[in-house]
C-alpha cells in the first residue's frame, strides 16, 4: 500500500456483526478488530440473528437496528456496551424494515427507506436520540422516492461553512428497478431535496463519507456496478468515477477506519476479503481478511 497512512488514534476499534455466512446461515456473531494488535476477537453475540440491517456507533456503543431473518423483517433494536461486553434491548422501531439506510448525524440515529411485508418499498424515516428518550420518532417529511437497499450517508462540511450537516439518501431499488437518484435531507429545515444522480444505478452497494466527499462502490444494478466506484463532491454537486475495487461486491460494507477507506465482505459469492483505497494514487489494495465469509453484515467503528 502506498501513501494511505492512518493518522488518527490507532486504538479505535472496528466491529462487524451478523450477516449471512457462505453456508447461507443467518448470524448473530460479533467480532472486534484492533489495528495495533492486528487481531480479530470474538465478542458477545447479538441477542437476535439478523442480516441487511443497520449497525452504527452512537455514544460509544453499538446499535443494531432492524434487518432480516430469512424473509421476516424486524423492528427490534439492541445496543452493545463494550465495557461490559453485553447487549441490551432498547426501544423498537415503529415499523419493521430491512435493507434500510442508517446513519448518525448530530447525535441522532436515522433509519430511512427499506421494505417490509406490509408497505413494500418504504420512504419513511425514523430517528432516535437517547438524549431525548428511549423512543423512535418519525420525521415530518418523507423521502421523495420509496426504495429499498439504499445507502444513507451523514456528511458535514467544514466548520467554516456553519452548516450542521445533511443526510444523503443514495440509490437503492423499487418496483421500477435499480436507482441512481440521490436526495439530501436538511434536519433543520426538515426538507428533502433532489441532488445530482450517480453515474451508475446501484443497490446492495456500500457508501461512506471520507475526506470531504461521499464515496459509493459496488452493488447490483448497472452492468458494471459490482466493482466500480464513484465519489461525490458536495461543493459542486458532481459525481466522478474513481478506481474500481479488485473484487466484485454486493451486500458488503464500505467504512472509514483510522483515516482509511475499507471495503469488507460481500457477495460474488460471500467473501472474507478486505481491500483499502489509497486516494493519493487512486488505487485499491488487498489487505487482510474478515474472520468469516459474510454478506449482509453490519460494521461500525467506536473511537477511543
Amino acid at each position: 500500500m502506498k501513501n494511505a497512512k492512518s493518522t488518527n488514534n490507532q486504538n479505535n476499534l472496528l466491529y462487524i456483526c451478523g450477516g449471512i455466512d457462505d453456508g447461507y446461515g443467518y448470524q448473530s456473531n460479533c467480532y472486534q478488530y484492533n489495528q495495533r494488535t492486528g487481531v480479530w476477537l470474538t465478542i458477545k453475540s447479538m441477542s437476535t440473528v439478523r442480516a441487511n440491517y443497520g449497525l452504527v456507533s452512537y455514544e460509544n456503543q453499538l446499535y443494531a437496528i432492524g434487518g432480516l431473518i430469512d424473509t421476516k423483517t424486524l423492528n427490534t433494536v439492541e445496543k452493545y456496551n463494550q465495557q461490559t461486553n453485553q447487549w441490551q434491548s432498547v426501544a423498537s422501531l415503529k415499523i419493521t424494515s430491512g435493507f434500510t439506510g442508517t446513519a448518525v448525524l448530530n447525535d441522532t440515529i436515522y433509519v430511512c427507506g427499506g421494505f417490509n411485508d406490509i408497505d413494500n418499498y418504504l420512504n419513511v424515516c425514523e430517528y432516535y436520540s437517547a438524549n431525548i428518550m428511549d423512543k423512535w420518532f418519525t420525521t415530518t417529511t418523507h423521502m421523495l422516492t420509496n426504495r429499498s437497499a439504499l445507502e444513507l450517508v451523514a456528511h458535514s462540511s467544514s466548520s467554516s461553512t456553519g452548516d450542521g450537516g445533511y443526510l444523503y439518501a443514495i440509490g437503492g431499488a423499487n418496483d421500477t428497478g435499480a436507482q441512481n437518484i440521490m436526495e439530501r435531507y436538511d434536519p433543520v429545515a426538515k426538507q428533502w431535496q433532489p441532488m445530482a444522480n450517480m453515474q451508475s444505478s446501484r443497490y446492495y452497494f456500500g457508501s461512506a463519507s471520507f475526506l470531504g466527499k461521499i464515496y459509493v462502490c459496488g452493488g447490483l444494478g448497472s452492468s458494471d456496478a459490482g466493482k466500480t466506484c464513484e465519489s461525490y463532491e458536495p461543493k459542486t454537486n458532481q459525481w466522478t468515477p474513481i478506481a474500481s475495487m479488485n473484487h466484485q461486491r454486493y451486500q458488503f460494507k464500505l467504512i472509514v477506519f483510522n483515516d482509511i477507506l475499507y471495503a469488507m465482505g460481500g457477495g460474488y459469492p460471500a467473501t472474507d476479503t478486505i481491500e483499502i483505497y489509497d486516494q493519493v494514487v487512486n488505487e485499491w489494495y488487498n489487505l487482510m481478511h474478515l474472520p468469516v465469509k459474510l454478506i449482509g453484515l453490519g460494521a461500525a467503528v467506536i473511537t477511543t
